[in-house]
């Protein structure tokens, strides 16, 4: 998984400039954007399957921002193939959750891709 993280770290940072794997310090600046990996077990398939969560953070009435900040995401990564030495991913956009916080003036939102690995990772 590190040489995913390589990959796709850079990508994201490319979108915006505040990305963090797992957690946000407690000093981030919003907005922001967090990102991590679930793997799914393949039996018998040539690639490797991976869950990439990508969440985006805000602190603001108007969703505006953030959403365009997601879709910025997801039209540069939804089909998007990166490629390092023996590595290949593509991902696909698999499902788009608002999610709840329990500090009610943070926004979020969590896009959830379906990331085929080809190589090692």
């Amino acid at each position: 998984m590190k040489n995913l993280r390589e990959l796709i770290h850079p990508f994201l940072k490319s979108i915006h400039p505040r990305v963090y794997f797992q957690i946000a310090p407690d000093s981030a600046e919003l907005p922001y954007l967090v990102y991590d990996f679930t793997q799914i077990v393949n039996d018998g398939e040539e690639f490797e399957t991976v869950a990439v969560d990508i969440d985006g953070w805000d602190m603001t009435d108007d969703t505006t921002a953030l959403e365009t900040l997601m879709q910025t995401v997801n039209d540069a990564l939804n089909k998007k193939t990166l490629t390092a030495e023996g590595l290949a991913v593509t991902f696909y956009l698999d499902r788009k959750i608002p999610l709840l916080d329990d500090n009610k003036n943070i926004r979020r939102r969590k896009y959830i891709y379906e990331a085929r690995l080809f190589g090692r990772s």
